[in-house]
Parts: C-alpha cells; sequence; structure tokens
C-alpha cells in the first residue's frame, strides 16, 4: 500500500504528536521541501516534546520505510542522541530500516561518533532568524531608555530565582562608609511568563512571546535552559532562543547558562563585548562562582554607565539575518538520490 508520503505527493512529510505540537513550534521545516531532489521523499520526526517513543510503532507501521529516508530531529531541549539511540536501533531492527536511509540531527557536533549519518544543526539559531521577516526592525534614534536590563523566562526554576536574588540582594558602595541596596534591582526588570514553582507548568509554547523592549532596556540578561558545566567527552554547549533574541533586537547581553556560551557565540561568528565590560564569568567551571561574577559584572555596567556601540548590535543582527547555521541540512538533503 502507498504511504501518505507517496499519495499525498509530500516529498517532505513532518512527524508529530498532535498532543505536543508545542514542540513542533521552533523552525518552520517547510522551507526545506525546495531542496528535496526529485524522486526522493523524507519522514522527518520530531523527537521528544512531540513524538514520543512508545508512538513510534505507530509510526513505523503507517509509512512505507523502505522508500523513504528519515530524519530524526535531536534538537529539542531534552533530545540527546545518546539517550535515544539504542531504543530506536532495536526499532529499526524490528521494522527492518535500512540505517543508511537515516540520518541523525543535533545541535551536538560530538554526536557525529554515536551514529553513521550525522548533522548539525543549530535549530534555535536558524528558528529566531526566521522571526526576522515578521518583525519590524529595530530604530536606533527611537530608543529612550528607562531601565538598562530585562530578563523574559518562560518559567522560574530555582536557579533563575537565586540568580534575580543575588542581584536584588547586591550591596552597592557609594562611600567608604555608607551602601546602598536595591540599586540593580531599580535597573532590572525580571518577567516570568508563567510565575510558577519550580517546573509546575510548561510555557514551550510562548517562546516566542516578547515584546520590541529593546526601546527602553538597552541589555538583555539571558538565563538560559541549563546552568551546568559540559562534559568534554560527549556534552554540547546548549543555546536555544533565549540567546538569540537579543541579537533580533539589536541588544546587548549577557548569558547566565552554561561554562562557555560566550565562546561558542563566538565560534558561531558573532561577536560578545569583553572590550566593554568582563566577561570572565563565561570561563568559571562553578555556578556559584559563575551568578557572582555575572552579579558583578551587571553592577559595573550599571555604575559605570556602560553603552554597546550600534556597530556591533548591527553587525550581529546582519549576520543573524544572513547566517548558514543550517547550511549542512541543505546540503545534505540536496544532495540525497531517490531509494
Amino acid at each position: 500500500m502507498d504511504n501518505e508520503l507517496l499519495s499525498s505527493n509530500k516529498q517532505l512529510h513532518i512527524v508529530t504528536d498532535w498532543n505536543f505540537r508545542h514542540g513542533d513550534q521552533y523552525a518552520r521545516h517547510a522551507y526545506l521541501e525546495k531542496y528535496v531532489p526529485e524522486g526522493v521523499y523524507i519522514i522527518w520526526i520530531n523527537v521528544s516534546g512531540c513524538i514520543r517513543m512508545e508512538d513510534l510503532d505507530n509510526t513505523f507501521r503507517w509509512y512505507n520505510l523502505t522508500q523513504n529516508y528519515m530524519f530524526i530531529d535531536c534538537t529539542k531541549e531534552v533530545s540527546e542522541i545518546w539517550e535515544i539511540r539504542d531504543k530506536l536501533r532495536k526499532k529499526f531492527k524490528q521494522f527492518n530500516i535500512n540505517e543508511d536511509h537515516v540520518y541523525w540531527i543535533s545541535s551536538n557536533p560530538k554526536d557525529k561518533k554515536y551514529v553513521k549519518h550525522h548533522i548539525y544543526w543549530e535549530m534555535f539559531l536558524t528558528a529566531v532568524k526566521e522571526m526576522i521577516p515578521d518583525r519590524r526592525e529595530p530604530y536606533f534614534p527611537q530608543r529612550v531608555w528607562e531601565k538598562k536590563f530585562i530578563c523574559y523566562n518562560g518559567r522560574n526554576r530555582t536557579w533563575r530565582r537565586e540568580l534575580y536574588d543575588a542581584i536584588k540582594n547586591k550591596r552597592v558602595y557609594t562611600s567608604p562608609k555608607s551602601w546602598r541596596s536595591g540599586l540593580l534591582l531599580q535597573e532590572f526588570n525580571y518577567n516570568f511568563l508563567y510565575d510558577d514553582k519550580e517546573e509546575v507548568m510548561d510555557a514551550n509554547h510562548l517562546w516566542d512571546s516578547f515584546e520590541d523592549v529593546n526601546y527602553v532596556h538597552e541589555f538583555w540578561l539571558v538565563t538560559e535552559t541549563g546552568n551546568w558545566d559540559v562534559d568534554p567527552e560527549w556534552g554540547q554547549v546548549f543555546l536555544t532562543e533565549k540567546t538569540f533574541k537579543p541579537i533580533v533586537l539589536k541588544m546587548g547581553f549577557l548569558i547566565a547558562g552554561m561554562t562557555g556560551s560566550l565562546k561558542k557565540l563566538r565560534n558561531l561568528g558573532f561577536k560578545t563585548f569583553s572590550d566593554y565590560w568582563d566577561e570572565s564569568y563565561d570561563d568559571m567551571e562553578d555556578w556559584s562562582k559563575r551568578k557572582d561574577a555575572l552579579v558583578e559584572t551587571m553592577k559595573d555596567i550599571i555604575l559605570d554607565d556602560v553603552h554597546v556601540p550600534d556597530e556591533i548590535l548591527e553587525y550581529n543582527y546582519n549576520l543573524l539575518k544572513e547566517h548558514n547555521a543550517d547550511q549542512e541540512l541543505k546540503d545534505t538533503i540536496s544532495n540525497l538520490t531517490p531509494i
């Protein structure tokens, strides 16, 4: 029996669980269809947040997998290839799926050693890049700054709240004999889309819900998904849309995330701000020390009235606009031949 892919003449078919559509919210995959050669058919499986392991039996039974390539998208926040590879390989044997036709996609280049075909893709960079045509471009002369820092998060995780409290309670000395607390709080606006306790509610579907705050806020404090250290053997510095939002808004930023987050961003071609403030926090492996250094840097930016040159903001914005983060993906798809 012809599969749905062939009968509908769709060359790229996205498989996701309709009960978990929010997991398929980020990069719009439809644009990739123009890179699929004639006679080639691809089943794109979004792993984890949108397709669960227990649902794959139905997926594999439904499609004629002998005539289609399979692309397994592990670019989401909780989709680690090393965690699901062995389970999926058992499914491949059960349903006679040829691993030569299976491609694994992740934002961790080290995953190449775990699977036969791996594609590196910074999906969240592409996702924010795709937002540009739908947004008005920031225009610097309109800016009237009321606060220096803004921070948006979907979930009120414990370590984020601890960081906020450290900022709020920071004592700032104004003379050898006096100090004031709360100065940083006056310059800082922290918004949780859901002000809940530790991960009680899921706000992933609000990933692109933020206002054009760049006219009243000069800096964005990025609180990434993770703040842990990276295992040098298999781990990666994981960047999500949170890091790329201030770039699309042409704002300066600090990143509270994994060790080496700024380094990875520079490796992607973007400029950071070590010429204007201390970014040594990015090299600190201990989160407690990294947190304290972040707060100290924020204090220095505020007290020293530091501003970011427009040329760096423009450079990062233009690089994002033209970035080829999905080039390996497009090249792989373009070079496929009919099975």
